[in-house]
């Protein structure tokens, strides 16, 4: 019996060691950090070349949200549908799905595990306003790309427990920040809020935060003047017996 529970521990502990693990993102934040989002199709696939870990897809743009119009993509994986690596994907012929890449050195536009991909006709997916916000995005001509890292190190958590209960017909509101260059908030403006008077409290909230920064060079806490910053504020239905609230987390 020990022998058998000893197997099963160094099986789950290695197991565990290789799991591809991915950094927890909320949506405004991977829109914001990618090069090219879109609403895509994927139409046609290409082996890996020899002793590549990724492989070529040709995609038909069904609605483009932020970048250049592509006509291909790379899928970090294996076009067999094999696995090399814990992180590695395959994404079929015919699937379709929102599509967040990131430009790399090379110049190819790259897709993995941790993208943040989307995928829409799979089985079984909730509800979810990614979509509408991705419309509202492109709506408001938010466009920009930027990769710094930023970080609340205030708890506006605890400002949203008051909303605990409250009944609202949106799912979600944008709002944007601008930073000075030592990220004191200049500005916080509503972008698409809750059609709420909670709005101008939750805009409010925003104005009190403070935030950490770090770029991709390592610069920390500074930024150039006026940089602007896209937040979402999350509405989650009272479920089991749990009241309703208000988060910055993107739960779906």
């Amino acid at each position: 019996m020990k022998k058998n529970l000893l197997s099963f521990l160094i099986f789950f502990l290695t197991f565990s060691s290789f799991a591809c693990v991915c950094a927890s993102q909320n949506i405004t934040e991977k829109y914001i950090e990618s090069d090219f989002v879109a609403n895509i199709t994927i139409i046609k696939i290409y082996p890996n070349d020899k002793n590549s870990y990724r492989y070529k897809a040709d995609i038909k743009i069904n609605e483009l949200f932020k970048g250049v119009k592509l006509k291909s993509i790379y899928v970090n994986g294996r076009s067999d549908g094999g696995m090399g690596t814990s992180c590695d994907i395959f994404i079929p012929v015919n699937t379709k799905l929102i599509a967040y890449a990131h430009k790399n050195q090379e110049g190819f536009y790259e897709v993995g595990m941790c993208s943040g991909l989307f995928y829409l006709n799979k089985k079984g997916v909730k509800p979810n306003p990614e979509l509408d916000i991705l419309k509202t995005f492109k709506l408001e001509r938010i466009n920009f790309t930027d990769k710094t890292k930023y970080r609340e190190i205030s708890n506006s958590s605890l400002e949203l427990e008051k909303y605990k209960g409250i009944q609202l017909k949106k799912s979600y509101g944008i709002y944007e920040i601008t930073f000075a260059s030592n990220l004191e908030i200049k500005e916080v403006k509503e972008i698409s809020g809750f059609d709420n008077p909670i709005d101008e409290e939750l805009v409010a909230i925003l104005k009190n935060t403070k935030w950490s920064s770090n770029s991709q060079l390592q610069v920390k806490n500074q930024v150039v003047d006026n940089t602007k910053f896209v937040i979402g504020f999350y509405y989650y239905k009272a479920e089991k017996g749990n009241k309703s609230f208000i988060s910055s987390f993107y739960l779906y």
